[in-house]
């Protein structure tokens, strides 16, 4: 009778909601899509080697998720990563609604220690040992890395125990740049035989013999 200007719609709508006695309105909302909302963000803690962690590797994570479901994912761990280095993986955390894209997993990293380096930045330092008269004499010891190589170092004639050499570019890669990196100290201490023969014990009476009587100036240059 009054058209879209009803002087009794206000009235019904206070009395009885929204759409009062049209069941189509309240079909229209009851169907209305949720509001979009990006999916949350998810922390999962990882531990890797220092040799997992000097060269990179893939790593299989089977995550559970709020309904009891799990699922595996084959992430990229990158070299050069250090305790509590945080690893983005992209859509991979909890789903989105109403079309809105799913969160993303940050694996916290925790590099084991490993007892044959110390790592100090991107640096790695080593100790090695060899024979006492290499470090006299001269000659070539092995170094070794964390991915398994050994690497060639050569000791110079007269070298004191406990020098520290450096192997450039041979420690940890820095994270986000792989063809950067750190160098690898080796420190070198003499191995002294457990037994001596009695050749070697006379040989070594004469070396100390003959470097008390060069100290004392007897031995001429």
């Amino acid at each position: 009778m009054f058209g879209d200007e009803s002087p009794f719609s206000d009235f019904f709508q206070s009395m009885f909601g929204e759409g009062s006695g049209t069941q189509s309105g309240r079909r229209g909302r009851a169907a209305r899509a949720p509001r979009p909302r990006a999916g949350a963000d998810l922390e999962q803690p990882v531990e890797v080697s220092l040799a997992d962690a000097y060269r990179g590797t893939p790593m299989q994570l089977e995550l559970r998720g709020a309904d009891g479901t799990t699922r595996r994912l084959e992430v990229k761990i990158p070299a050069g990563v250090r305790t509590g280095s945080r690893v983005r993986v992209r859509g991979q955390g909890s789903p989105g609604q109403g079309g809105a894209p799913a969160g993303d997993i940050y694996l916290v990293v925790t590099v084991a220690p490993d007892p044959r380096f110390e790592r100090r930045g991107d640096d790695l330092h080593t100790q090695i040992r060899v024979p006492v008269e290499t470090l006299l004499l001269g000659g070539e010891a092995q170094v070794p890395t964390p991915d398994g190589r050994t690497l060639a170092l050569s000791i110079p004639p007269g070298t004191q125990d406990g020098r520290v050499f450096r192997l450039r570019g041979q420690g940890m890669p820095r994270l986000g740049t792989s063809n950067v990196r750190g160098d690898l100290h080796a420190e070198v201490h003499a191995t002294l035989p457990e037994r001596l023969s009695r050749r070697q014990r006379e040989l070594i009476q004469e070396f100390a013999r003959s470097g008390a009587a060069t100290t004392d100036g007897a031995v001429s240059r």
